[in-house]
């Protein structure tokens, strides 16, 4: 029981060190003006719950499943007056992306070491 407790505390800590982390390399051309943005990081939350989940019970194929997801929910019209905003937007979801997949990882080795 210890062990699933301490895995708790550090997936929180790390969720919320991770929620200081994007705030702090978001570039303020793409801020939405407000200091914590709670809706993100409840997605971002959910993935890696999601990505965690899907590694533990090893069913890696979730890796593509979230890949195709991202992807999908990026789709949009080009627009040629904001191109390089979004060009900045992109590399920022892209980055966020592989940080999250990282830090899922993480957490199943994590898990892994404490729990199991």
């Amino acid at each position: 029981m210890n062990d699933i407790c301490y895995f708790v505390i550090i997936f929180l800590c790390a969720e919320c060190l991770l929620g200081i982390f994007y705030y702090l390399i978001t570039p303020k051309s793409i801020r939405q003006g407000v200091i914590i943005d709670y809706k993100s990081l409840l997605k971002g939350i959910i993935e890696r719950i999601f990505l965690m989940v899907s590694l533990i019970n090893e069913y890696p194929h979730a890796l593509t499943l979230f890949g195709t997801l991202k992807l999908a929910t990026r789709l949009k019209r080009d627009n040629e007056e904001d191109k390089t905003k979004e060009s900045t937007y992109n590399d920022f979801y892209l980055f966020g992306n592989f940080v999250s997949i990282i830090v899922a990882i993480f957490y199943v080795f994590l898990y892994k070491s404490l729990v199991k």
